[in-house]
């Protein structure tokens, strides 16, 4: 090899060269051809598919809840499924109905109904997960911290309040004018900002956590009647299926007979003595 190597750099004109010179070029023409033939990159490899809602897609689930009434003053909420089950001519694949089962992610109900589990499915789950941890961090932090502080800056105001009572109230004995006469001018203790009449910085903290607990008990509702809608859902789902599945052994059952009826005739049941009747004879 290294005596080919050396007469073909000695000489251009050699037959080594030109047999080495061959070779390569015939390697250079199988690569291309072999990447001519090859199938261009899938674009979803580059572009990952887009987690936003299709704009076709129909909503699973519609909230239908009634006005505020006197008797449920804050209208507990009621969802609807109005586009499922869907019927069984628009069942893609085999046309047979798949029962969709109920999860939960973190207490959050969901419908599983294809795999694998949507983009946008676990985006939205993440982000209510997301979204209630972070009002109960905040929940902990106002209990455990921002109130004890309130309370704190609540009790300071309280005394700076009271020295200042003390303060307006403390008098001077002018015994030649026989008055009593305060420390403090008139005109400025009008002017002076009273923090005894201010709301306290403990309550405002304490309505702020308020407003968190009852938005995440809302949520909490909420999320029980979703859960109820899909529980309905899937009730309606199985039946339609058992129905289906009835039919189809039903319309089985008929095309057997017919082709037993044109082998063997009129008497073919006679061949099947322990052939049960079908559904569908006993009902007629």
């Amino acid at each position: 090899m290294l005596s080919v190597l050396r007469g073909a750099a000695t000489s251009p004109s050699s037959e080594h060269h030109r047999s080495i010179t061959t070779f390569l070029e015939s390697r250079l023409e199988e690569r291309q051809r072999s990447l001519s033939n090859r199938p261009p990159p899938r674009p979803s490899s580059y572009n990952p598919k887009s987690t936003a809602t299709h704009p076709d897609t129909l909503p699973l689930l519609t909230k239908v809840s009634p006005p505020p009434n006197p008797s449920d003053p804050e209208s507990r909420p009621v969802y609807a499924t109005p586009h499922r089950p869907r019927p069984q001519s628009e069942l893609g694949g085999t046309g047979r109905r798949k029962i969709p089962r109920l999860d939960l992610a973190n207490d959050f109900p969901f419908l599983r109904l294809t795999k694998p589990q949507p983009a946008i499915l676990s985006r939205v789950l993440g982000q209510k997960v997301s979204r209630r941890a972070e009002r109960g961090e905040a929940v902990g932090f106002l209990k455990d911290e921002a109130i004890p502080d309130a309370v704190l800056e609540d009790e300071w105001d309280a005394t700076i309040a009271q020295l200042r009572r003390e303060e307006d109230g403390s008098l001077l004995w002018n015994g030649k004018l026989g008055k009593l006469r305060s420390i403090e001018p008139e005109q400025r203790r009008r002017g002076r900002h009273d923090v005894g009449t201010e709301i306290p910085y403990a309550h405002t903290v304490r309505q702020g956590m308020k407003e968190i607990l009852d938005t995440l008990t809302r949520e909490r509702a909420d999320q029980i009647a979703r859960a109820e809608a899909m529980r309905q859902l899937i009730i309606r789902e199985k039946s339609l299926a058992a129905q289906e599945k009835a039919q189809r052994a039903a319309e089985k059952r008929a095309r057997w007979e017919t082709r037993m009826f044109e082998l063997h005739g009129a008497g073919w049941r006679d061949l099947f003595p322990n052939l049960k009747e079908s559904e569908r004879a006993v009902q007629r």
